[in-house]
């Protein structure tokens, strides 16, 4: 009977749901078979700087998180179909224009269509997942769709990568323009225009009102307070006065910014007159163990150690190569190229801090018991006087031999920096106000008034962004961007307040339960950190040794292995938990999911025995697929019926802050307690706080919000 009720429930799924699943393995797999090779393609085969390709990053993500807003309004609009064979396009096309570049500008052009194709592929699928399912089968239908995710990510870059990487490097993009740029053929042919309500004659065209729309959902907070203010005298005094008091703050902090501290690891080891450097990468994500090269001039060796972990089963080959590609190291011994790799791993920690002093000397240099180097700058503004004297003190430190006159500019540069986060959430919020407010008079007055509005604003934006101090380039950009689009108030509807609510209601739930994904993001961070230094793991690999060892085969855990169990143990288990909680109320879920994943951080606290790792990291996999989904699924019955892909475009937010968070505090409370303290305990159960909180953030939005929860 039960195996009947089952295949009736996989029955229900129409045979586009089942196209659109296809679709998300394969772009899933596309995009992490790439990735897991990107970063070392671009250095050791292109030859890019490591911080050029992390600008590279640092602007894709962006993009794949934030274009869902818009693609998913867009695709409501004009249709999935349309919206779904324009991002494969970008997608097939720009991983395979990226395979064949080898320039800087063309390479990094190439992957923002990528990831213009990626942003807007994500809301499509879950919006089509959200409009062939129902009540009766949505948590099912999103727990696969979950499994799928993680399916193509798990498999193409374990098994199709190792293969192609030995053909070319190139090959494994190529593949993944392939794997996307094919799914255009059952886009055309096979897949079919999911239903789509009713809509008012006039509006499915209108392009400059689809976009505007987009963002009414992200700006509804400052039209519910637009509506607050504008409801009394009283009100508006108290917040114009809210308000100044938030720009002098801002401002002020802005200002007066003085000390700034910040630190920087420096990995790279000179060893006393010889031309040998060994840097030490962690998270490698390349199958070599190392790798030997030169510098141009020819003067320094490059060694890389990607493997650190398995250091001691191949030092003698490593030796070896040495002696026999670099005569001049002919008398390095052993010994000399262990007690290299410890101080690499162990790496210089340069604390700068940036003072404003008129008299004295310009600056000092403070090296404490550990080698970490405070680097005080008393007249930072006279840096370029003193620069080259300073310089030659840092290089008196045996670690910061290499030091370069460029990266000291770098360095000084990023901590001179100033925070502008704070004064340009409230500049945005003053701008939204005052939009608002002559929005009543843009509706009513000529196209002519309604461009110089539209103008006077663009030039308030390009004063903000463009004439402040303190920012770098790409600050500037995205601030630009992202401040554009407060000018679709100008065009946006915004006397129906219960919308608006019901909006904020909305963005308040993804917020709250991003602060799951704080704990979620903390596995590609201080998880792996953590393990590195702590877990041992000598027993799990004895013990799976011992089973697998009778066939030939040797394993070992190292850090990548933690991926491989979260995304292993989503794989085995995610339809069975889908199956069990089908029928559940999606808030009572995603709070049990995230009690599980709690729980498994809570674990990590208890003891650094690797067996209670393992168990901590599974039962947070067994939470995540439990209450993720389930989020999914949430959003996708109580969205608009007309706006089911905007909606499913917005829940994207939750990576931007999850990770945006997570990264920063895992850093800095990693260093705190653990790199300084040595209380790894205390770093798990301030997350397991973090989630806490979260649990109670939604049962007590639960709680006020009845009415969707029900729903």
């Amino acid at each position: 009977m039960t195996d009947q009720k089952k295949k009736s429930v996989l029955r229900s799924f129409s045979r586009n749901y089942w196209l659109v699943i296809m679709f998300e393995f394969f772009e899933r797999g596309s995009y992490y078979g790439m990735m897991s090779v990107l970063s070392i393609y671009l250095t050791d085969i292109l030859g890019f700087a490591k911080t050029s390709v992390g600008l590279i990053k640092g602007t894709i993500q962006p993009i794949l998180y934030f274009l869902p807003i818009l693609s998913g309004a867009i695709a409501d609009r004009f249709g999935y179909r349309r919206t779904l064979t324009i991002a494969f396009a970008l997608l097939g096309s720009g991983y395979f224009l990226t395979s064949q570049m080898s320039s800087y500008a063309a390479v990094f052009l190439a992957l923002c269509v990528m990831a213009l194709g990626a942003g807007t592929f994500k809301p499509i699928i879950t919006g089509s997942i959200a409009r062939t399912t129902d009540e009766s089968n949505s948590a099912l239908g999103f727990g696969i769709y979950y499994w799928s995710i993680n399916l193509g990510a798990f498999l193409f870059p374990l098994i199709l990568v190792p293969i192609l990487r030995n053909i070319g490097w190139h090959w494994i993009i190529i593949a993944s323009a392939l794997g996307t740029g094919t799914m255009i053929i059952p886009t055309l042919f096979v897949f079919k225009e999911p239903p789509l309500p009713q809509r008012e004659t006039g509006k499915e065209f209108n392009l400059i009102k689809t976009i505007a729309n987009a963002f009414e959902i992200i700006y509804s907070p400052f039209v519910l307070i637009y509506h607050f203010v504008r409801s009394s005298k009283g009100r508006a005094i108290l917040i114009y006065g809210i308000i100044a008091l938030m720009l002098i703050f801002s401002g002020w902090q802005y200002i007066n910014r003085k000390p700034v501290i910040k630190t920087i690891n420096e990995a790279t080891i000179i060893e006393n007159d010889t031309a040998l450097s060994f840097v030490v990468e962690r998270n490698a994500m390349s199958e070599e163990l190392y790798s030997i090269s030169k510098s141009p001039e020819q003067k320094q060796v490059l060694v890389k150690i990607e493997k650190p972990d398995q250091y001691k089963d191949f030092k003698q080959t490593l030796l070896t190569e040495l002696k026999t590609k670099i005569p001049s190291l002919d008398n390095l011994t052993e010994e000399a190229i262990t007690d290299l790799l410890k101080r690499a791993e162990k790496k210089s920690v340069i604390t700068i801090m940036i003072e404003s002093i008129e008299d004295g000397k310009p600056f000092s240099i403070e090296k404490d018991e550990s080698d970490n180097i405070t680097l005080i700058l008393y007249q930072p503004d006279q840096f370029e006087n003193y620069k080259i004297k300073l310089l030659e003190q840092l290089h008196e430190h045996p670690n910061l031999i290499s030091l370069s006159q460029g990266t000291l500019d770098d360095w000084i540069k990023s901590s001179q920096q100033r925070s502008f986060f704070l004064l340009y959430i409230v500049l945005l919020f003053i701008s939204s106000l005052i939009i608002l407010r002559i929005q009543q008079y843009y509706v009513r007055s000529d196209k002519v008034k309604q461009v110089i509005y539209n103008l006077l604003s663009l030039a308030a934006i390009v004063i903000i962004i463009w004439l402040i101090p303190g920012l770098n380039l790409f600050s500037r950009i995205v601030s630009s961007i992202i401040y554009f689009t407060v000018l679709s108030l100008y065009t946006i509807e915004i006397d129906d307040k219960s919308k608006f609510k019901d909006n904020f209601r909305f963005l308040l739930m993804i917020f709250i339960y991003s602060g799951f994904w704080i704990l979620y993001f903390q596995m590609f961070d201080s998880v792996l950190w953590y393990v590195k230094a702590y877990v041992d793991a000598t027993s799990l690999n004895n013990f799976i040794n011992s089973i697998i060892g009778t066939i030939g085969i040797s394993w070992s855990f190292n850090v990548e292995a933690v991926t491989y169990i979260n995304a292993g143990t989503i794989i085995l288990l995610q339809l069975i938990i889908s199956n069990i909680v089908k029928n559940t109320k999606a808030l009572p879920t995603m709070v049990a999911g995230i009690a599980l994943g709690t729980i498994g951080m809570a674990i990590l606290a208890i003891s650094t025995n690797i067996w209670v790792f393992v168990t901590g990291i599974f039962i947070f996999s067994i939470g995540e697929m439990t209450a993720h989904p389930k989020f999914y699924s949430y959003v996708g019955l109580t969205a608009p019926k007309d706006r089911v892909a905007t909606y499913m475009g917005y829940i994207f937010l939750y990576g931007v802050i999850g990770s945006s968070i997570g990264a920063i505090l895992g850093a800095k409370m990693y260093v705190h307690f653990v790199d300084k303290l040595n209380q790894p305990r205390t770093l798990w159960l301030i997350f397991s706080g973090i989630g806490i909180v979260t649990i109670i953030g939604l049962l007590l939005y639960n709680k006020f919000t009845p009415k969707k929860a029900e729903e």
